[in-house]
């Protein structure tokens, strides 16, 4: 993402002020080198058979406040009904008294880092799967859910681990089970990935001036509002298009005791147009310096009667001049495929989508500059994805 200095120091102080916490990681497998025009089908989450076999109907689990996932002990699939009801209390570091639901972020709380931002601090929290794409949950003290993908149960305290709590939460779990997923749904969206998918989609994008940036290195097949909700699902945020809109939601966030996490970015173009949607997922303090960040654009496109979506996602992890104008910009980590994958692991952790693959272009790109200069490598594959719908 490029930045103007003088916007960056305005930016940046205020972000800071505002409290902005966090620290982004990237996760995924890497794709397998394959040769142009090849399709290769990525396995999402699912729970085997032998698994299925050694679940209980219910389960007792202790939390303590450490701040720690605690694994449940089983896997959960899409569909599962799952029943949450804690008991217990804990006392946070600064001798308030939590209960499951939690207790009241205070204004010191917003210079902590938590496991889940939009949670009340101590309260009891979920997350399914392992990988640092997966998204916490609020439990609380009651809680009765439909379980969006499969993977292990984890709980915790939403507590920041370097102060952690005293005490614990007893959970008690109940496990509805859910109807088999329709094999149709799932082999009509895979039929949905050809190397067409991608024809006439330029392999990178630009800036204002026309100079070619990062690389095109992710697809997505579904509506508008099905796009908006995927990104929401998987932790994404649409961010500010102006400092001036930084500088509203930044007060208004921190008036609220919540963490700014908006942050805007640069405009790039692709199809002749900048892009149609920015999202970008971190949590605070170096959000500005430090996160994941994506753009999307309409290919006006559709495959199986639904639009085409493609984007290019970086992982921002810090700065660097940009050889351009000798300005501040940011530093991308150069392996740009680690991103790529982390936008599937996170659609796929949140159950919303109906199947995804790697397509290798008929000319995959596997090296380049950015507008600003700095270099990055890829495997040359795109990450296709249809969303459930």
């Amino acid at each position: 993402m490029k930045i103007k200095s003088y916007r960056f120091e305005l930016s940046c102080t205020l972000w800071l002020a505002c409290g902005v916490v966090a620290v982004a990681q990237d996760a995924a497998s890497k794709a397998p080198v394959s040769a142009p025009g090849t399709v290769t089908p990525i396995a999402l989450p699912a729970m085997t058979t032998a698994q299925a076999s050694q679940r209980k109907g219910s389960y007792s689990v202790t939390v303590p406040g450490s701040g720690d996932w605690t694994d449940a002990g089983f896997v959960v699939a899409a569909g599962d009904t799952m029943s949450y009801s804690a008991t217990g209390q804990l006392t946070l570091w600064d001798a308030r008294a939590s209960a499951p639901a939690g207790v009241a972020r205070g204004w010191k709380d917003l210079l902590r880092q938590f496991p889940l931002d939009s949670a009340s601090a101590g309260a009891l929290i979920g997350r399914i799967g392992s990988a640092d794409a997966a998204v916490p949950f609020a439990i609380g003290g009651q809680l009765e859910q439909t379980v969006p993908a499969s993977g292990e149960l984890f709980l915790a305290a939403n507590v920041p681990k370097e102060v952690g709590a005293q005490g614990s939460y007893k959970v008690s779990l109940k496990i509805t089970a859910a109807k088999p997923v329709s094999q149709t749904t799932v082999s009509q969206a895979t039929a949905l990935f050809t190397p067409a998918l991608l024809d006439g989609v330029p392999q990178r994008v630009g800036d204002e001036q026309g100079n070619p940036g990062d690389m095109v290195n992710f697809c997505i097949v579904g509506t508008k509002d099905a796009v908006e909700k995927a990104f929401t699902a998987a932790g994404w945020v649409q961010v500010d298009q102006t400092n001036n809109a930084a500088v509203l939601h930044g007060l208004l966030s921190t008036l609220s005791k919540k963490a700014y996490t908006a942050v805007p970015m640069s405009t790039l173009y692709l199809f002749g147009r900048p892009q149609d949607m920015s999202y970008a997922r971190g949590d605070a303090i170096t959000v500005a310096f430090v996160r994941h960040h994506l753009r999307v654009w309409d290919t006006g496109r559709t495959a199986g009667g639904l639009p085409v979506w493609v984007g290019s996602s970086t992982h921002d992890e810090g700065l660097e001049k940009d050889q351009r104008n000798n300005g501040i910009t940011h530093h991308i980590d150069p392996e740009v495929d680690k991103e790529r994958d982390f936008i599937q692991s996170s659609f796929a952790a949140a159950g919303v989508l109906d199947a995804a693959a790697y397509i290798t272009p008929k000319d995959p790109l596997h090296e380049a500059k950015t507008a600003t200069g700095g270099t990055f490598q890829s495997d040359g594959n795109v990450v296709a994805m249809v969303l459930r719908h």
